[in-house]
């Protein structure tokens, strides 16, 4: 068989119990990065304006330290820092790739009324995605993550696979929600608290904490999150067949579970056609369609039964 479901190795720091006002701060959150890079990921993630304050110019002395960083290192690095374009102040963060080359920028969408009063510019309402070699990315930092749930649905449409969430706080619930609404890992890095990477379904699957100021996560791309519905038959042969070459885990009370291959020779398009499988959005489509069928049937039902009472 054929087909290949990439696995990418992610890696968030957080700068819990730093002082963030000292000319300190630079060198020691790299220090966390640098212990971060034991175990190679693909790409890591900072917490929003990890340098400090100071807006500048892209590139400039932050990005050219970590450009240097990310290619010592081969691993993509998102980079939020404060820049100035023209004579706009941004929250930005800046996507490095693995040869530490600029592949990108976002801009904070929503500054918090803080930040605007401090001269900082909202940014482009449409938010990008990125395209890695590993798959597709999307960005959204801090304040971002409140009640503006379209941004995230956008990334979602727009194929994002892994969103990276530099800020100064955990908001864990939000993310929680927000992972398992959209199907896609989410990655937090914060200033203070614990840093996370969540699961598609929202779980928590590596945090940082005390002993430990840096966490990292292997994440499946091709895992896809399924109800029960026309699977409990289908699921149990599969088993059968490829042990432990899929990986399958059940969420009994949403009557949901998400299946993976972990066989490198073996892909999720594979088994999804094999065993005639309907991931959960897809399914959700289709019974979409069979509602507005069924609501249009019965509203010309209605119409001609009034006709006859006429």
């Amino acid at each position: 068989m054929g087909g290949k479901d990439h696995i990418v190795r992610v890696a968030t720091v957080t700068q819990d119990g730093l002082d963030r006002g000292s000319a300190g701060i630079v060198p020691q959150t790299l220090e966390r990065l640098e212990a971060a890079a034991c175990n190679r990921p693909d790409i890591v993630c900072l917490p929003e304006i990890f340098a400090g304050d100071m807006a500048e110019t892209v590139p400039g002395p932050t990005t050219e330290r970590l450009s240097q960083w990310a290619w010592e290192h081969s691993c993509y690095v998102v980079c939020p820092i404060a820049t100035r374009v023209n004579q706009c102040r941004l929250n930005s963060a800046v996507l490095l790739d693995r040869a530490g080359a600029i592949a990108g920028r976002y801009d904070k969408i929503h500054p918090t009324e803080g930040e605007i009063e401090r001269g900082t510019c909202p940014g482009h309402i449409d938010a990008p995605v990125f395209r890695t070699d590993f798959g597709t990315i999307g960005i959204q930092i801090c304040f971002d993550v409140n009640n503006w749930l379209g941004v995230w649905g956008q990334l979602k449409e727009k194929g994002a696979e892994i969103v990276f969430w530099p800020s100064a706080y955990p908001a864990h619930r939000l993310l929680s929600a927000l992972a398992w609404i959209n199907e896609f890992y989410i990655v937090s890095s914060t200033m203070t608290r614990a840093s996370r990477v969540y699961d598609i379904t929202g779980d928590v699957i590596a945090a940082t904490g005390m002993l430990q100021q840096w966490a990292d996560a292997d994440l499946n791309l091709g895992k896809r999150l399924f109800e029960t519905d026309y699977h409990t038959e289908k699921i149990p042969a599969l088993q059968r067949k490829y042990g432990r070459r899929a990986q399958v885990r059940w969420y009994h009370d949403e009557d949901w579970f998400t299946l993976a291959s972990v066989d490198p020779e073996l892909s999720m398009e594979e088994l999804i056609a094999e065993f005639g499988l309907v991931p959960l959005r897809p399914y959700h489509e289709r019974c979409k369609r069979a509602q507005d069928e069924a609501r249009a049937r019965c509203v010309e039902s209605h119409a001609r039964g009034r006709a006859a009472r006429s």
